[in-house]
Parts: C-alpha cells; structure tokens; sequence
C-alpha cells in the first residue's frame, strides 16, 4: 500500500544513525530539577550515575527541553578530557568552543577575555540575567581546573550574571567532593557541588512502559505520521502493534537475563543498554513484519543478549568499589 511506503530510507533514520534520544523518568526529573536550580539561583550542582546510563545524552535533551521554558537561554556544554597535567591553554580552548566562539587561538589571558566578553554578549541578548553550564565527565576535573572555572564565575558575577554549573560524571565525583572538602576547598565545593541528584537507570516495568512509548510517539520526518514503531514495522503498526505493550516482555528478558547471571543486586536497566535490545529487535525483525508480526519473548531474549547487558554490569559490578556506590540522600 502506498501509504505504507517509507518516507526516508533505512540507513536515514535516527534509529540507525543512533542520534535520537528517549525521555526517561530520570531525564525527566532531571529537567525539573535544573529548573529548580534556575529559579533558585543555586550556583552549582553534582548529577552522577554509573557509566551506559544515558547521562552525556541526557545533557542534549535538558538543554533542549529547557530551551522550551526559557527562549534564548544561554546553556553552554563542554566535556572535560582526561590528560596527564592540566592545561590553562587547553582548558579556556575547550570553553570557547563550548560558547561558539570562532577565534581560539591566543595567550590564556586574552582567552579569558573573549570567553567573559562572549557570555556577556550571549546573556545580553537572552534577557536573562544568568548563564548554565554542564560539564560532562567532570570526574576528570583537577583542582587547578576548578579554579578557573571559578575565576569564570567570578568574573561574571562581578558583571552581574548568576553562573549555574552542573558537574555531570560517574559515582567518583562525590569522592571528588570529599576530597575537595577534606583539603580546604570549601569555596569550590560551595560554588560547584553545593548540592546531589544521582542519575538512576531504569529499574520497573513502568519505567520501560515511559521508554517505549517515546517510539510510538516520535516521528522521523517530524510531523510526517511515520512514528520510530511504524517505520521499521508499518503493516504491523496498522495491525494494532504498539510498543509500550511490551514493557512487561521487555522487563521480563532483562530479569531472565539478570537472574540467569546469578548477579545478587537490585536490577537497574543503563539507558544505552535498553536503547541497544530495541534497536536490535527493530533491526533484525523488521523483515517479519506483517499484520500478525508480534514481539515474542525469545526476540527480546535474543536482543537482550545481544545488547551485551550481562556482560557490562559483570564490569561495571566488578569494577566497582564501596566508595563508588555511595549514594546521597
């Protein structure tokens, strides 16, 4: 039928590309919180969860939710790299990328003068008072490397502009914060970790229900009806397939998964672990499709299997220590 004739082809799609992200109850609380952190001013703030669990894309999907709520908002995202000895030149260079600034090259005093002179210009035009940043990974931060960050919020708060600083990482960042602490760098805890979320995976049916239904909604081409579920299934989707009744399935699998593998901790799904079993089964079933085409639960045995799963919480379980999984009220 025509109307079940793709739009764009199947190399095209976000899907395969891997550039789409899916809203997760985590996600969620998180945009609400930073919201929180904009309305109180709070300048600074620690979001951590283990590795695979979503948080780099998440940051995407934050800034763009927020873009919602607050037009011409100044956000501005930089991942810190990890290096042998600290950078000034390196540091302020990954910074004025992060703005969008051109001109990188220079001495580090002029570099801190355009990235100042930017954010001036960008929160001027916003009509705010206010500018975010997030840095990702920044487990990997040193000392030296906060105190330029903070000389940045000095600066602009002698300017008049609040800076928020969300400090995005693995567990390892609240021993960060304790270090800092314990050695007498209370103004870096106070301007950069003042207060904790952790970043939790998926841990309940309703949390994969949340997950799935993004794909029954999301439409590539945006606005052409073609939802993630009826592309790669489309005489199926008109049959009546939906995905979020496949929660229960789906969190099936990854318990058999999970007990099979006799591990003795709660189960938490890593977000980029669901994504991978969907795409999975996406990929490798769209062939079946067809008006009686449903998921089984050897499909989802399969794809969980294949998203390697068991094998990253065997790493991630085993690599971890105490100090790892602390967690804060």
């Amino acid at each position: 039928m025509k109307n079940d004739i793709r739009p764009v082809s199947v190399d095209e799609h976000p899907m395969t590309l891997k550039t789409y992200i899916v809203p997760t109850p985590t996600i969620d609380a998180l945009v609400e919180r930073v919201k929180k952190l904009i309305r109180l001013r709070t300048p600074g703030a620690i979001i951590y969860g283990f590795p695979r669990f979503g948080k780099t894309y998440s940051i995407r999907y934050v800034i763009s939710t927020l873009r919602v709520d607050f037009p011409k908002s100044v956000f501005i995202s930089f991942g810190c790299e990890k290096k042998k000895t600290p950078s000034e030149d390196a540091f302020f260079t990954n910074l004025l990328i992060g703005a969008g600034h051109k001109h990188l090259g220079g001495t580090n005093p002029r570099k801190r003068v355009r990235l100042i002179e930017k954010i001036c210009e960008m929160v001027d035009g916003s009509g705010y008072n206010w500018v975010v940043f997030f840095a990702d990974e920044a487990q990997r931060l040193d000392v030296i490397e906060y105190e330029w960050l903070r000389d940045v919020h000095d600066s602009l708060e002698r300017k008049g502009i609040r800076m928020l600083t969300l400090s995005v990482g693995q567990p390892q960042l609240l021993n960060v914060k304790s270090a800092l602490r314990q050695s007498g760098h209370t103004q870096i805890v106070l301007r950069f970790m003042i207060t904790e979320m952790r970043f939790d995976g998926l841990r309940s049916p309703d949390d994969f229900a949340t997950c799935l239904q993004a794909y029954d909604e999301a439409e590539y081409p945006l606005g052409s009806g073609w939802t993630y579920t009826r592309f790669f299934f489309p005489e199926a989707w008109s049959a009546g397939l939906r995905l979020v009744d496949q929660a229960g399935q789906l969190w099936a699998a990854f318990n058999r998964a999970h007990r099979l593998a006799g591990f003795n901790f709660e189960m938490e799904v890593p977000m980029q672990y669901f994504a991978y079993a969907v795409e999975i089964a996406f990929s490798e079933k769209m062939g079946l499709d067809g008006p009686t085409f449903e998921f089984t639960s050897e499909i989802w045995d399969e794809a969980v299997l294949e998203a390697s799963y068991v094998l990253a919480q065997e790493e991630l379980h085993h690599g971890s220590t105490s100090a790892d999984l602390v967690e804060v009220e």
